[in-house]
C-alpha cells in the first residue's frame, strides 16, 4: 500500500504527533505510516520504516516541541527522504514541521540540508493555518486547493444508510468480569460497561438483538470465552462486521507473556487458565470476517488517587506488542483504553469507566463523524483519545495494520454533521 505521508517524530513529540496524525485521518482522510500505530512486532523496526519510506509520496518532520535536535532514527529517517528526493523522486516531498513548546525552533535551528524546504510552523496545535498548510504539503498542492481535495476524499467514503435501519451485518461479542473466582474484584462499573455497551449496540446501534451476545463474571469462564468465539466464527460471513469487547484482568508474567483473565482463572496455574495473546491471535483468526474490531480495557484502577497495583505478582495490562498482535490482517483494528504504562481509570460519580463512557458518546454520534449516519472505527478512536486525557493520565491506543482499516461499526438514529 502506498502511503501518502510518512510521519517522523522524536520519542518525546509523540503526543503531539498523534494528535496531528489523528487529525490528518479524521479530517483529511489521508493515509501515513506512523510506528506506534503500524508496525509490526516480531519484524525488524528499521526495514519497516526503510520500507514505509519508499512507499511514501512525503516525508514529513516534526522538530521541536521539547528539543530541536533530529537525532537517532529520525536523523536517519530524514536523510533518507532527502535522498529520495534528490536522487530517485523530484516529485517525493520532505516537509520541515516546526512544533510548539518550551524549545521553539527557527529556521536556522534546522540542519542546512533541511532548510532547503517550505517550512510548516504551528504556533499550538489547533493552529488551523498551518494544519492547512501541512495538508498543502502532503497533497502536493496549493492550500487554497485543499478544502476541495478533502471535502472530494471524504465524499468518496461516505455511504448510504440500509434502508431496514438496521446494521444487519454486525455481530458483537460483549465481556465485562468485576467478580472473580481466584482474582481481586474490579469496581461494579466495570460490568455495567458490557451492559450499556451491549444495549447500545442493540438499542440504538442497528445491531439486530440476537447478534450481540453478552457474558458477564461467572459465565466469562475460558470454556465458555471459547465457545462464544468458536460460535462467532460459525455464524459469520465473509460480509460481517465483529466487535468484540472485553473488560477485566489483562496482566503479563515475568516472561513478558499477556494474558487476558476469564472469571475462573487461577494464578497458580496462568498458563492453563487464563487466555494468552497468542490464544486470542488463533481464536479470532477463525472468525473470517471483513471487518473486526477489538476494544480491550485491560488494565483498572479502582478509583482517582487509588490506583490498583500487581495481580498476585504480575504486572497488569498488555504490552504495546500484544495489543497489536491482535490487530494484523485485512480489516482488522484494535483499540485498547490506555498505554502499557498506565491505567484504565473509573472516576467517582460515573456510572461507567472513563474509557466506555467516551466510547459510548462516540457511538451515540456524540463525536465527530462523516455525517452519513454511520460510527466508523476512527470516529470513536478519535473521540476516546482526544477527551479520556483531558480528565485524566490515560491515552487509549490505537493499532491497525493498515490505514484503511476505518470501516463502519454501527449506525447512528440522529446522524451530526461536522464541519
Amino acid at each position: 500500500m502506498t502511503n501518502q505521508v510518512f510521519l517522523s517524530y522524536s520519542e518525546t513529540n509523540r503526543d503531539q504527533v498523534e494528535s496531528l496524525a489523528r487529525r490528518l485521518y479524521a479530517d483529511g482522510r489521508l493515509t501515513f505510516w506512523f510506528a506506534p500505530w503500524h508496525s509490526v512486532p516480531g519484524q525488524p523496526l528499521q526495514e519497516q520504516m526503510e520500507a514505509a519510506l519508499r512507499q511514501a509520496q512525503a516525508c514529513a518532520v516534526f522538530v521541536g516541541g521539547a528539543h530541536v535536535t533530529i537525532a537517532g532514527w529520525q536523523n536517519e529517517q530524514m536523510r533518507t527522504a532527502i535522498q529520495t528526493r534528490v536522487e530517485d523522486e523530484q516529485s517525493y516531498r520532505v516537509i520541515p514541521v516546526l512544533l510548539p513548546g518550551p524549545a521553539r525552533p527557527s529556521r536556522r535551528d534546522l540542519p542546512p540540508f533541511l532548510r532547503r524546504y517550505e517550512m510548516v510552523e504551528f504556533s499550538d496545535l489547533d493552529d488551523t493555518g498551518a494544519f492547512k498548510r501541512l495538508l498543502a504539503g502532503i497533497l502536493g498542492v496549493p492550500p487554497i486547493q485543499v478544502d476541495d481535495q478533502i471535502q472530494a476524499q471524504v465524499t468518496s467514503v461516505r455511504a448510504p444508510q440500509p434502508f431496514s435501519g438496521q446494521f444487519a451485518w454486525g455481530h458483537g461479542l460483549i465481556i465485562g468480569i468485576a467478580d472473580y473466582q481466584g482474582v481481586s474484584s474490579l469496581p461494579a462499573v466495570v460490568r455495567n460497561d458490557a451492559i450499556a455497551l451491549s444495549r447500545l449496540l442493540s438499542d440504538r446501534c442497528g445491531y439486530p438483538a440476537g447478534q450481540v451476545r453478552l457474558l458477564l463474571d461467572q459465565e466469562a469462564t475460558r470454556e465458555n470465552l471459547q465457545k462464544a468465539l468458536d460460535d462467532l466464527a460459525h455464524r459469520t460471513t465473509a460480509a460481517d462486521t465483529v466487535v468484540l469487547f472485553f473488560s477485566g484482568h489483562g496482566a503479563r508474567d515475568s516472561d513478558g507473556a499477556a494474558y487476558l483473565l476469564p472469571h475462573d482463572c487461577s494464578l497458580d496455574s496462568l498458563r492453563n487458565t487464563a487466555v494468552a495473546s497468542t490464544e486470542v491471535t488463533r481464536w479470532l483468526n477463525r472468525i473470517e470476517v471483513a471487518r473486526l474490531l477489538v476494544l480491550l480495557d485491560c488494565c483498572h484502577s479502582g478509583g482517582i488517587g487509588d490506583p490498583k497495583g500487581s495481580i498476585g505478582g504480575l504486572k497488569q495490562g498488555w504490552s504495546d506488542d500484544a495489543y497489536a498482535q491482535l490487530a494484523q490482517g485485512r480489516g482488522r483494528a484494535l483499540i485498547a483504553s490506555s498505554r502499557p504504562d498506565e491505567l484504565s481509570w473509573v472516576l467517582p460519580g460515573m456510572e461507567n469507566s472513563l474509557f466506555t463512557h467516551h466510547l459510548l458518546e462516540a457511538l451515540r454520534g456524540e463525536g465527530r463523524t462523516m455525517g452519513d449516519g454511520y460510527v466508523r472505527v476512527f470516529d470513536l478512536f478519535r473521540h476516546v483519545a482526544e477527551q479520556a486525557p483531558r480528565r485524566a493520565a490515560q491515552h487509549p491506543i490505537f493499532k491497525a495494520a493498515e490505514m484503511e482499516t476505518d470501516f463502519p461499526i454501527a449506525i447512528m438514529d440522529k446522524p451530526k454533521e461536522w464541519p
